[in-house]
């Protein structure tokens, strides 16, 4: 096997390595004017994947937002980062670098764990607020992989 081959899924190793403080952009209000309708709130959500190759790293930026009507009740991020060894190895770029493929698919699996790590955050955030007993549901990754984008450093 040449070295120049990508790796074998065999191979991939992955470790997580932080996940930081969540940055809450709107707060949820503890009380409003009249009851919440479920039918009435709407969740907004995205993914933005960095992979940062000089340090072998995956950063997954989960973005939520809660919304009733045009009213904004609640939005924050969260960032879990993810040590891969030898990520370089399975990244091609594309001349120009605008363009890359990975040559092992574990992205999805990534965004995944980010975004349960995320909502499990931000049902901490909404405990005592009036969205406490609309906690943000569960995407499949099929979904998630909609509202996601790469960016590749």
């Amino acid at each position: 096997m040449s070295t120049t081959m990508p790796q074998s899924t065999d191979n991939l190793r992955i470790r997580l390595s932080q996940v930081g403080e969540p940055v809450i952009d709107q707060p949820a209000p503890v009380q409003v004017d009249r009851d919440i309708a479920a039918s009435d709130l709407k969740i907004q959500y995205s993914v933005l994947i960095r992979i940062l190759r000089p340090e072998s790293r995956v950063d997954v930026v989960v973005s939520m937002i809660y919304l009733y009507g045009q009213r904004r009740l609640f939005s924050g991020s969260l960032t879990t980062s993810f040590d891969i060894i030898d990520l370089d190895s399975y990244i091609t770029a594309k001349e120009g670098g605008l363009e890359f493929r990975i040559e092992s698919d574990f992205l999805p699996m990534l965004s995944s764990i980010a975004f349960s790590t995320t909502r499990g955050y931000f049902a901490r955030e909404l405990s005592g607020s009036v969205l406490a007993p609309y906690p943000f549901p569960m995407i499949s990754m099929d979904a998630l992989q909609k509202h996601t984008t790469y960016q590749l450093f």
